[in-house]
């Protein structure tokens, strides 16, 4: 299993070389309806929540995926759900959504597409001020990334939910962008120059109190 260095809290939708499913029976990634389930849910401590959270996307998806959580421990005072009471909580997210490989011959992902305005709609209603619609190239990708961290750093949490087709390789996990030369190889060279690193997803949260991402997509293992 690779080892990551992640200064802040990562949950992988499947673990190390694993595949998630684009549409479970709700339409979308399950690992995305498990978050959603659970967002409805309040007042949960966070032991629990990494818990339920994990054992809702392995009974969702049949087995198929079991989240894994690393880097920073999640603080012990946060929640998705918006605070009822205390200090007004400055609360922003990216979801990082690729779901158009057309040009690259792989299709749509219908899934991720669904997930991206579910996924939006249940981080609003919790009081985050939420970015979407970013473009799939990695131009794009990149760019959003860089002006989400700007507006991260005048936020007291931040979240990003990124998804789309993934590969690792060592020890890194990479989100392929829609314009990704798909008949290039999927080796570490590769996957460098033109996908979209992790490390770089994690370090665009960088809000005062509380950053946290989600990855939903494939961790399937790089070619050697």
């Amino acid at each position: 299993m690779a080892r990551f260095n992640f200064p802040i809290p990562v949950c992988f939708a499947t673990q190390s070389g694993g595949t998630t499913l684009d549409r479970d029976q709700e339409g979308g990634n399950p690992f995305a309806t498990a978050l959603i389930r659970f967002s409805s849910l309040f007042d949960v401590k966070i032991d629990e929540f990494q818990d339920k959270l994990d054992e809702l996307t392995v009974e969702i998806s049949h087995n198929h995926q079991k989240p894994e959580w690393i880097g920073a421990e999640l603080s012990q005072d946060w929640r998705i759900q918006k605070p009822k009471i205390g200090p007004k909580e400055r609360r922003t997210a990216l979801v990082l959504v690729v779901s158009d490989y057309t040009d690259s011959a792989r299709g749509t992902l219908k899934g991720a597409a669904w997930d991206e305005l579910r996924i939006s709609a249940m981080l609003a209603k919790h009081g985050f001020s939420v970015t979407q619609g970013v473009g799939s190239s990695r131009q794009a990708i990149l760019c959003a990334l860089d002006e989400f961290s700007s507006v991260s750093s005048n936020s007291d949490i931040s979240i990003i939910y990124a998804t789309g087709h993934g590969y690792e390789a060592g020890n890194n996990v990479y989100l392929i962008p829609g314009d990704y030369p798909m008949n290039n190889a999927f080796g570490a060279i590769e996957l460098n120059q033109d996908a979209v690193n992790i490390s770089k997803i994690v370090s665009s949260c960088s809000a005062k109190n509380m950053n946290l991402v989600f990855f939903a997509g494939c961790r399937t293992k790089a070619e050697d």
